[in-house]
């Protein structure tokens, strides 16, 4: 009976062992996920300094996370993020929708840049409402009733899924600049909070692809209003209107 007990202790502490183990480097599966995952959909670089996640409560801090600028733009990023709270619905991981209570950003720095093809921050909200279509239309051609293709490496994985109840960024700071159109022209201005609830509730949620399209979206179109009002407005009206001709600068910004 005592080989018994010993046995069932011994496998006990490596299934505890493992557990742990595996707990332990779900933080740089996030990073990783996130490094790789992520650049694809914005077609620029993705970077995150630090992921800490809690097993038991849910609750992690992703820390540095910076997306770069496309191909054509001066400044090194368009956004960093130096910490964004993240709370998961743990009972949720193992499902085919994973459950984000709530996304808190606070204080982003946010590079707002006019170029002659638009801004910075267009750029890559399109790049990823592209990603998210071309996803959206694989998947409804898989499931069409055409015969399935034999099972290789290039067959679709079946992609995760995401309900987000709250997003929240507050005190984003934004710098607009066009010196590539108007020399010496930039200003600074902290956006109003964003709020966005309920993404992809209900039904089959929304892929991450799809997600970072919403938010990014949602950045550009608040920057482009600061960028052609308020204390952005003199952006506008200290030459780059007069150049450009009209409202062409305020068409750049999105407007």
């Amino acid at each position: 009976m005592k080989w018994l007990i010993r046995i069932v202790v011994v496998l006990v502490v490596l299934i505890a062992v493992g557990l742990w183990y595996g707990w332990s480097q779900i933080d740089r599966l996030i990073k990783y996920g996130i490094e790789t995952g992520t650049p694809p959909v914005v077609q620029t670089s993705v970077t995150v300094a630090a992921v800490k996640l809690s097993p038991f409560s849910g609750i992690g801090i992703i820390e540095g996370f910076e997306i770069g600028n496309p191909k054509g733009f001066t400044s090194p990023r368009a956004v960093r993020i130096g910490k964004a709270e993240v709370a998961l619905d743990t009972s949720s991981v193992s499902t085919d929708k994973i459950v984000i209570k709530h996304i808190r950003i606070a204080d982003p720095e946010i590079n707002l840049e006019a170029g002659l093809g638009g801004t910075n921050l267009k750029h890559i909200a399109d790049n990823a409402k592209s990603f998210a279509s071309q996803q959206s239309t694989a998947a409804s051609g898989n499931g069409g009733a055409s015969a399935p293709a034999p099972a290789d490496e290039s067959q679709p994985k079946k992609s995760i899924k995401l309900q987000v109840d709250e997003l929240l960024i507050t005190g984003a700071k934004l710098s607009a600049s066009a010196a590539g159109l108007v020399p010496g022209a930039n200003a600074n201005v902290t956006l109003p909070d964003i709020r966005l609830t309920n993404l992809g509730s209900g039904g089959a949620g929304i892929s991450p692809a799809e997600l970072t399209a919403q938010i990014l979206s949602r950045i550009s179109t608040e920057a482009a209003k600061a960028s052609a009002s308020g204390s952005l407005k003199n952006l506008l009206q200290g030459g780059g209107e007069a150049k450009l001709g009209g409202g062409a600068l305020k068409k750049l910004l999105g407007k």
